[in-house]
Formats: C-alpha cells, structure tokens, sequence
C-alpha cells in the first residue's frame, strides 16, 4: 500500500519494533496498560508523514519516542542511523497546547530554546523576529501569550519549533485546539512553511481530513497496543494551498481507505464493550 521507504539521510527516522508499557500502582495493586505493541516504519528525510489512529491507540506516545521524551521498553529508533537516546537539537517538537511561558513576550518565548543553546541574545532576537515574520506574527513580538487567540498562539509555537532550524519537526495534534476556519488556515500556512523549509516532518492528528490534505504517507495504527496497520500514499500533487484537494479523486480514494480500516477498529472496540457488558 506504500512505497519503499527510500534512502535515510541525517533527517531520516527509523522506528525498529517500539515498544511501550505503562506500569503503576493503584492502592496498592500494581496494574499496567500496553499502549504500543511493536511499532515498525520509516520516515524518508523531508517527508510529511501523519500519523492516525483510534482514540487512545498511543500516537502521542510513539511521538515522544521518536523526540526522545519517552524511552520504549522494546526496540529502538534512530535518526541518521544514530539511536535516539533523548531529546536532540535534530528534532524539534510542537504540542497541541502551545506551551507557551505566560510571563514571557512572544520573542522572548521563540528565543527561549535558542538561549539554552547558549546563543548569543542578540543573535538569538534576530532568529527568532525572522521565524515569527514567517509566521505572520511579525508585530505581535511585544505581545504576551493571553493577548493573543489561540491561532496566534500556536504560529509562536511553531516559530519555537523553526528558530531550532531543527531538521524535523514532531508535531502532535498542533492545530487540535483552535477553532474550524484558523485550523484550515493553519495548514494552508503549514504546508506554505513545509515546502520553503523542507523538514522532515512527523504529524499526529485524529483527523482524517487533515491527514490526508497534508501528508505524503500515512501511517495507520491498531487500536491499542497499537501495530502499524498501514502506511498509506497520498497521490496529490503539491502545492495544495492553491486548489481544492478535497475535490480530488485521489483523496477520496485514500480517505475511504483510512477510514476503512479505523471504522474496522472502532467496530472491534463497540463489539468487544458490549460482550464485556453481557
């Protein structure tokens, strides 16, 4: 259903047999949950990747294995070749809550991660007034977090993410909490960035839709302990800001496929709750 992966350079990712369970104690009893299974695929280097799957199937949690956040149990990922043993300066991760310093200016909120490297402030100022411009943010660099909408908000974060010049960029359901219409325009500006910048890009989302508007491939996951059930192409041609991609055959078709095979899972799911009721 998917191409080859291709050859990897320094901005390629490989996931081996990934692994994840969570374990802790409830009143004394020790219980656990297996949110990934045993997760196997490739990242090509500048690839625009989403990742989909139902609810609760462990996206977020493969996300941060692959930023280095979260160590598997099992398996091992690497970038470049080179295992993944903690956050890098190779990836940069952008979240669906912002994650804004309230008390800290727009400029000083995209600077931040550059002055942990030990950038120089004023280089670190220039940077991130350059990335904000590429935003459309340029302006607002005085402004504090609560007196922008949660759209503006989440271009700062991602101006974060581009000051790194971070080869790859994770993101996990970034445009999931802003409203319909600045969520389609987000990916317009996304996709803009993408194809000026050409990162590696690694895209968690929930929404079918969007999966398919953005990505090259899509990766579908089980229900949990999530497996790859498919990694799947997308065969519309880019740009895709400037006409309708929800109008083509081929969105269609790859939709139908996706949708297929979560339908399957959320079936599975609705049968297995109701046996379990009787």
């Amino acid at each position: 259903m998917s191409k080859s992966a291709g050859p990897l350079d320094d901005a390629g990712i490989e996931i081996d047999g990934v692994g994840k369970t969570f374990r802790w104690r409830n009143k004394g009893v020790a219980e656990e949950v297996v949110a990934l299974g045993k997760v196997d695929f490739t990242v090509r280097s500048n690839e625009f990747l989403a990742v989909i799957g139902p609810s609760g199937c462990g996206k977020t949690t493969l996300l941060r294995t692959v930023a280095g956040l979260i160590k598997p149990d099992r398996g091992e990922i690497r970038v470049g070749g080179r295992p993944v043993t903690g956050p890098g300066e190779d990836r940069a991760v952008v979240f669906q809550h912002f994650g804004l310093f309230p008390w800290k200016t727009v400029v000083d909120n995209v600077k931040f991660p550059l002055r942990m490297r030990g950038v120089p402030d004023k280089e670190a100022a220039a940077t991130a007034r350059a990335n904000l411009k590429k935003v459309g943010l340029e302006g607002f660099e005085r402004s504090y977090p609560h007196q922008l909408s949660g759209g503006m908000q989440q271009r700062v974060g991602l101006a974060r993410a581009l000051a790194t010049d971070a080869r790859i960029l994770l993101m996990d359901e970034p445009f999931g909490a802003i409203d319909a219409q600045t969520r389609e325009f987000m990916q317009e500006q996304l996709m803009k960035l993408w194809d000026e910048n050409k990162k590696t890009v690694v895209f968690v989302t929930h929404d079918l839709d969007e999966a398919v508007s953005l990505a090259d491939r899509i990766l579908v996951l089980s229900r949990r302990p999530s497996r790859v059930r498919a990694v799947v192409d997308v065969d519309l041609p880019r740009p895709r800001w400037d006409y309708d991609v929800r109008s083509e055959p081929a969105f269609a078709e790859a939709r139908r496929t996706i949708w297929e095979m979560l339908r399957s899972d959320l079936v599975e799911e609705e049968e297995g709750a109701g046996i379990h009721a009787i």
